[in-house]
């Protein structure tokens, strides 16, 4: 049993694995598009919120595509109303899943989904 601690001790923790990706696109200096998927969990937030604040500021229009995202913190969600809101409608969301969607029509964000 002590070689088997010893040996686990000895060991490397994991790496942080990414689960998530980002990719904003800029067709134009009013529309923007940002790309999100996988899991946006908690550490997520402070890139995805670092990111959609940038492109807010740069673009009049900012579309916020989530079909691919399967999994969304609070926290992210609430950051993309906060920055709507913030930025009076600059922000939109596109093609949540269902779970997204979920999420953002508890935290009174289901008006911000756009069907384009």
């Amino acid at each position: 049993m002590a070689d088997f601690i010893a040996h686990i001790a000895d060991q490397e923790p994991p790496a942080h694995t990414t689960r998530y990706s980002l990719d904003s696109e800029s067709y134009s200096a009013d529309y923007a598009v940002l790309r999100a998927s996988g899991e946006l969990d908690m550490s997520a937030r402070v890139e995805f919120v670092e990111t959609l604040d940038r492109m807010a500021n740069e673009h009049a229009h900012v579309r916020v595509d989530l079909s691919e995202v399967s999994f969304m913190y609070s926290g992210v969600a609430n950051a993309i109303i906060d920055n709507a809101r913030i930025n009076d409608g600059t922000v939109s969301v596109f093609a949540p899943t269902r779970p997204v969607r979920m999420i953002l029509d508890v935290l009174g964000g289901g008006d911000l989904v756009v069907d384009e």
